[in-house]
């Protein structure tokens, strides 16, 4: 058996307004350990499509600053298994984004992802697992990941 790792995606909106991060796509990892040797010191990084997961930014207040947050909730995950996100596009609408473009480590507490300007959309998403090695068991992994905006 070999480990598979599983995000499930989550949007949320914060704030007294009706403002929206809608997050679309998924990230599955699998992996087979059958081309190591015995002996070896192994460990696994290894990163999800540049473009799997998309984020768009949406029902802000007109010309409104926002910043959002990620996090994760743990479900069925292995402390020694880090996950890491970073945005790959600028998106496209009416407004413009900083920050997010290096990977972020995903945490259980939130911590500021990226901020902006503006409706966007098509903020694509990239994903980086970090400590996977032979020491962990065959499982199926789980955790949630959170987005959650605040407008400024």
């Amino acid at each position: 058996m070999k480990p598979i790792f599983t995000f499930l995606l989550i949007g949320i909106a914060m704030g007294s307004s009706a403002q929206e991060v809608r997050v679309r796509g998924s990230v599955d990892f699998s992996f087979s350990y059958s081309n190591i040797k015995a002996g070896e010191d192994y460990s696994l990084e290894t990163e999800s499509k540049h473009d799997g997961v998309r984020l768009d930014v949406k029902k802000l207040k007109k010309s409104s600053y926002w910043r959002i947050a990620v996090s994760k909730n743990d479900i069925n995950w292995d402390r020694q298994v880090q996950i890491y996100v970073r945005r790959t596009t600028n998106g496209n609408g009416n407004g413009y984004v900083w920050g997010g473009q290096n990977y972020s480590e995903v945490r259980n507490m939130p911590a500021t992802f990226m901020q902006g300007y503006g409706i966007l959309n098509n903020i694509y998403l990239q994903y980086k697992l970090v400590g996977i090695s032979m020491e962990l068991p065959a499982d199926t992994y789980y955790t949630d990941i959170v987005y959650t905006i605040y407008e400024q």
